[in-house]
């Protein structure tokens, strides 16, 4: 029964590790990203990611149901 409980704990251990690691990696390359962008394209403001200003709606007016 302890050898039991000893697995499943190290198994625990090592999912627990595994996630770690990744979320360590993921905000590294998501950091990483930010200074790229900071350092190289300084007046990238990102407005025109989701363009939320309404201008320049291209995709809308170009593509209809039947072509998508």
């Amino acid at each position: 029964m302890t050898l039991l409980i000893l697995y499943k704990f190290s198994i625990m251990l090592i999912m627990i590790f595994i996630a770690v690691i990744s979320v360590i990696s993921i905000v590294w390359v998501w950091v990483s990203g930010i200074d790229y962008m900071k350092e190289n394209h300084p007046d990238y403001k990102g407005e025109d990611f989701l363009n939320w200003d309404g201008e320049n709606n291209d995709w809308d007016n170009t593509h209809t149901e039947g072509e998508i």
